[in-house]
């Protein structure tokens, strides 16, 4: 990255999330410090979040609170409803 205070994740979206978002890969670019929380706040998916959306960094479950790093992979997992 060029600017010291940047960091670049990846995003991960699936179900009907990634539908809503319209796309399943994105790559976001962050300022220092960052959380899982600015990244539901930039992508204005608080209701999402505040229906049990579940999130994963790196392939392990994490709070909205946990703090990012440069290179973090992000998933954004929805809750499943069944019928």
């Amino acid at each position: 990255m060029n600017d010291a205070g940047a960091m670049e994740i990846s995003l991960l979206a699936f179900g009907p999330l990634a539908e809503a978002l319209g796309w399943k890969r994105h790559k976001m670019t962050l300022q220092y410090p960052a959380k899982i929380e600015d990244v539901v706040r930039i992508l204005a998916v608080l209701e999402w979040s505040e229906r049990g959306l579940v999130f994963a960094v790196n392939g392990l479950q994490c709070e909205k609170h946990t703090e990012l790093n440069h290179g973090d992979e992000l998933a954004l997992l929805p809750p499943v409803s069944g019928g």
